[in-house]
């Protein structure tokens, strides 16, 4: 009887480390995904959450600096179309006038970030805080594998808040969005080349860092009536959202 229960207390001291074995090998703990608790800040003291989807680390919100990493500040208050067309490294926010629900600038950029023109993406003095950068086209191919595919990635990707939820909010249906890895992909809209502000609270495109021709280069977008995330394309001089990682 002794040796019996001898080897049965054996077989559960196994059972036990060969659980934790397999358990540390995973890309993500049993109890949900890998999302950590580390604050980043930016140059201008905004703070940022990171998690961690598959073997990249990314933010938990999109960019809202106002200056390079060297304390050059970005071009902004170009609220004509012709200036922001014209413009060198430059960020906007989306104009509060055309969101129902926030009262000014300050609002939008904690709800939704700024929207940055590719010579701000791309300039060598840096955007994103120390150890992070504007990713790739590889990049984001890479976290879209990991999640499954274009035609779902986005819903993994997509906050759930949905209206009439306070902002930043997507519009319904918000198509099979989880946001099972803390994301938090919000609508932040985009500005045209020629400074029209769009399709907040519906839409999301993020800047890759990735140049396509002279006039284009490499963006991600993902939508309120779709589960997708996918590869665009987007002009040089128009405005769109920047999610950093390493």
């Amino acid at each position: 009887m002794k040796t019996v229960m001898k080897l049965r207390i054996y077989q559960l001291i196994l059972l036990g480390i060969l659980l934790m074995v397999f358990s540390n090998c995973r890309k993500d703990p049993p109890g949900g995904p890998n999302i950590g608790t580390t604050t980043v800040k930016d140059i201008n003291g905004n703070e940022y959450g990171a998690m961690i989807i598959g073997d990249q680390t990314w933010l938990t919100s999109n960019l809202r600096v106002a200056s390079f990493n060297d304390g050059t500040p970005l071009l902004t208050w170009l609220y004509e179309g012709y200036e922001w067309a014209s413009a060198g490294a430059a960020f906007c926010i989306y104009h509060p006038t055309y969101i129902d629900g926030l009262d000014d600038e300050d609002e939008v950029a904690d709800a939704y970030g700024h929207l940055y023109n590719w010579a701000a993406v791309t300039n060598s003095k840096g955007l994103c805080p120390t150890g992070f950068r504007v990713p790739t086209q590889e990049d984001w191919d890479e976290l879209v594998a990991f999640l499954g595919g274009e035609d779902i990635a986005g819903g993994k990707l997509k906050s759930k808040r949905t209206a009439p939820n306070t902002h930043p909010y997507w519009e319904s249906p918000n198509t099979d969005a989880t946001d099972n890895f803390g994301f938090g992909a919000v609508p932040a809209g985009f500005r045209s080349s020629l400074g029209q502000y769009d399709l907040v609270g519906l839409y999301a495109e993020w800047w890759t860092s990735t140049e396509y021709n002279a006039d284009l280069a490499h963006t991600y977008y993902a939508s309120y009536n779709d589960a997708g995330l996918y590869g665009g394309y987007g002009r040089k001089r128009a405005g769109y959202s920047v999610r950093c990682m390493h």
